[in-house]
């Protein structure tokens, strides 16, 4: 069952200082016409480098940041023309978690209040019964009852962002958007909070938007990937085909450059040249022809043509694997 539905998103931000002085505004594409689902219970890792729009999609999916133009359907529900019932709905069974776990939390409130409030502005639980529901939410994520009194400057971070997942649970979410959620974390405690993930999601049977960086927990932790360049997708589908046999130059770029994914892979010899540009001025064409070793000359005048191979979408003119 489809649970997310996105389709054609735009989201813009305007430039700093456009608009001022009787200069023209100009507008910063940060997503730019993405579509794409997920299923209850399903995995998706969106990868890109910084600066790709990752981040603003997930918000935006929660409406977060303004949506230009398309839709999102949480449920079949359209919550970019929803009013104010289908907004609250969609805050009360979708939860985000962010990259900074010390920065997510409030400093002044101790970790029980700080889940005792969210229970009590969504109305999950009886007042009298909230203690108890904040005991539980620090199990479910590995943490002892005993660090409810505690403010997050005495924790770990490891230990923050086990709570900000409690935070997120609390309102017993159908969807949860994790962004860059351990890239701030040391590799032990990585591997913690991904298994805790894999566990909350058979047991709650979750959806999760995993944004990352990193393409070796992507492939450990997800069922689909979706390659982000540039406010787009540029490719997507099953974990396994698109890191066996990536379509997308860009793609294949990112997984060599990865040595976790394939120890005895040697190094790329040239890595992935050059910076995106800037997205105030999109390339004509392919946005990622001024990078790509394999651009042809239709490139630089022609959006790439679209493919789908069994569920495996790029947007190329190659039409063979590259790995």
């Amino acid at each position: 069952m489809t649970l997310l539905q996105v389709k054609d998103l735009q989201v813009r931000f305007a430039a700093p200082g456009s608009g001022l002085f009787g200069l023209r505004r100009q507008w910063l594409k940060a997503v730019n016409g993405i579509s794409l689902s997920l299923a209850a219970g399903e995995v998706l890792g969106l990868v890109g480098e910084s600066g790709s729009g990752k981040s603003s999609l997930g918000r935006a999916i929660l409406r977060l940041n303004e949506i230009a133009a398309g839709q999102v359907l949480f449920d079949g529900v359209d919550i970019t023309q929803g009013g104010k019932l289908d907004i609250e709905r969609l805050r009360r069974e979708t939860a985000m978690i962010f990259q900074d776990p010390y920065a997510a939390l409030n400093p002044r409130l101790s970790i029980g209040e700080t889940l005792a409030e969210v229970l009590r502005v969504q109305r999950k639980v009886a007042t009298p019964l909230i203690p108890r529901r904040v005991d539980e939410l620090l199990a479910q994520v590995g943490l002892h009852a005993e660090l409810a009194s505690r403010k997050p400057g005495s924790l770990s971070g490891g230990q923050c962002q086990r709570v900000g997942i409690a935070r997120a649970l609390a309102i017993e979410p159908r969807l949860i958007i994790a962004d860059e959620c351990v890239a701030a974390l040391d590799v032990s405690i990585q591997g913690q909070i991904i298994n805790l993930l894999l566990e909350l999601r058979q047991r709650m049977n979750l959806a999760i938007l995993f944004i990352a960086h990193d393409l070796a927990i992507v492939r450990r932790l997800c069922d689909r990937v979706a390659v982000m360049y540039l406010g787009q997708i540029v490719e997507e589908g099953p974990v396994e085909a698109v890191f066996g046999a990536p379509r997308h130059p860009y793609t294949a770029a990112l997984i060599q450059s990865i040595p976790e994914i394939d120890p005895t892979r040697a190094l790329p010899r040239e890595p992935l040249p050059g910076e995106p540009p800037s997205p105030l001025h999109l390339p004509s064409g392919c946005a990622f022809h001024p990078r790509c070793r394999h651009a042809r000359p239709i490139c630089t005048e022609k959006p790439p043509p679209s493919h789908d191979l069994k569920g495996q979408r790029y947007s190329c003119v190659l039409e063979k694997p590259l790995l």
